[in-house]
């Protein structure tokens, strides 16, 4: 039966099965249901107040203070149960500010550590192998246990992590939207939450992170599933529908700009003819930024609408002997030297086209040249790697931070006064058309590595295993190893 002074919540108490009771501010029991006066062994006829050690009541204090700004909250009372005898208990409270009231659930804190200590171990075991990361949360907000995936995600060891506050999630993975404060307030007042989050450590990795209050366990389970493919291939449809973009701005271009510029470049070369020296030197410089002109129009249309081109055996060697001949004039001016180091290398041929590989390096070459203000060595360093060739462009630049690491592909994303921001764009498309990967090395203040990654031709590969069977069997030993009949 419920004893209760405020008859409206009668009904409510009737529906109810836990231990629960209704506080005033003052810690005043407004109402008690049977199974929360037994617990606490009050008399259900009067108005008492919950009774508390003393060190309990600072606990209030602040329990108090909290759930008023969040609506929402938990905390230990050492509560008494009789004369000079006190028992820890487990409050969940929620806070009607509009009554000025406290509905509070209570479970005894033995009894409920001992619940979810069994049910951590049970579920633990259950999850472990599953593909989502579990933390399990106590009341208090206190991480009781989490699994291998969740660690995994969280890039630490269990000892580091479990009895810490749930908060101490964040510090190694990201509220990459901001809205960790949003999160926290809807766990509180709603019981549920969900936010997206982000790790940095290694490649980036992107989660997202759900967590529910579970009352029958007493506990909030948080799972956490990785988005990584997900939010990468988004970025991905973002970065097409750029090209997209710049596919249809490259058309109305090449209309526009293109007549009048064939008109330029005439006039130029009339001028040419009558000329005194020094005007052929201002000449000479429209001419050069006539064609400047081109080369972006002419990158622009091939991120737009690539031709189709032929595919051949071609030698990556010569490639960049053709780019370090084309470049040292280039690099003389700013004071670089062009090495090229093929000494872990051995020649093997790749399908591709000749002048797009060519005109790819060049881009890369023409990149680490300026970037070295104070001059240097540039380096090309040919390796055979995985059963393919890597090209590596080496310089000693000042190197990138990470927002510039992140940002390198965006087309029209530059770190120079005068770029455009498609060079390494276009870089980025030959890869792709050759079926190779790209990645970026980079120090601060060391200088950066453009690695390549390009695969062997088919019909080379398979020439190279005939040579390899031939070998074998035209060896010594293996004459040696052939069974007697």
């Amino acid at each position: 039966m419920v004893k209760t002074v405020r008859p409206i919540f009668r009904k409510l108490f009737q529906t109810v099965k836990d231990p629960v009771l209704i506080l005033n501010t003052s810690c005043q029991i407004e109402s008690i249901n049977d199974y929360a006066a037994q617990m606490l062994n009050i008399d259900q006829s009067s108005r008492s107040l919950l009774e508390m050690d003393e060190s309990s009541k600072s606990k209030w204090n602040k329990y108090l203070k909290k759930i008023q700004s969040t609506l929402g909250g938990f905390c230990n009372l050492n509560l008494k149960i009789d004369e000079g005898k006190y028992k820890e208990f487990r409050l969940m409270g929620y806070f009607h500010e509009k009554k000025d009231l406290i509905f509070v659930r209570i479970s005894p804190k033995s009894e409920a550590s001992s619940i979810n200590e069994s049910n951590s171990i049970d579920i633990y075991s259950m999850f472990n192998d599953i593909s989502h990361g579990i933390i399990l949360t106590d009341l208090n907000g206190e991480i009781v246990d989490l699994n291998s995936q969740a660690l995994q995600c969280m890039q630490c060891e269990k000892s580091q992590i479990i009895k810490k506050q749930h908060e101490v999630i964040f510090e190694t993975l990201s509220d990459y939207e901001y809205s960790k404060l949003q999160y926290f307030a809807n766990l509180m007042n709603g019981g549920r939450a969900a936010i997206n989050v982000s790790s940095d450590i290694g490649k980036p990795s992107y989660y997202k992170m759900e967590s529910k209050f579970n009352y029958n366990m007493n506990m909030i389970v948080t799972t956490i599933t990785d988005e990584t493919e997900k939010i990468l291939l988004k970025q991905q449809v973002e970065q097409q529908q750029t090209l997209n973009s710049i596919g249809q701005m490259a058309a109305s271009i090449a209309h526009e700009i293109r007549n009048p510029m064939t008109s330029l470049k005439g006039f130029v070369d009339l001028l040419r003819l009558n000329s005194n020296e020094d005007h052929q030197n201002y000449l000479s410089v429209m001419d050069s930024e006539l064609q400047r002109m081109e080369s972006i129009l002419t990158d622009l249309l091939y991120l737009s609408k690539p031709k189709q081109r032929s595919y051949e055996e071609t030698s990556i060697i010569l490639v960049v002997k053709d780019v370090i001949e084309l470049m040292i004039p280039h690099a003389i001016q700013h004071n670089v030297r062009l090495k090229m180091d093929d000494s872990n290398y051995c020649p093997i041929s790749v399908m591709g086209n000749h002048n797009r590989l060519k005109q790819m390096l060049i881009n890369l070459v023409k990149n680490a040249i300026e970037v070295m203000c104070s001059g240097g060595v540039v380096v090309i360093k040919l390796e055979n790697h995985d059963g393919g060739v890597e090209v590596s462009v080496i310089d000693e630049g000042a190197g990138l931070s990470d927002v510039e690491m992140n940002q390198l592909f965006t087309p029209f994303y530059t770190t120079k006064s005068t770029g455009t921001g498609l060079g390494l764009a276009l870089v980025k498309k030959v890869v792709e058309e050759h079926n190779g990967s790209i990645s970026v090395e980079s120090n601060i203040g060391l200088g950066t590595t453009f690695k390549i990654s390009l695969p062997i031709s088919d019909r080379q590969y398979l020439r190279h295993e005939d040579d390899n069977l031939i070998e074998m069997w035209m060896s010594h030993d293996s004459f040696n190893r052939l069974p007697v009949v």
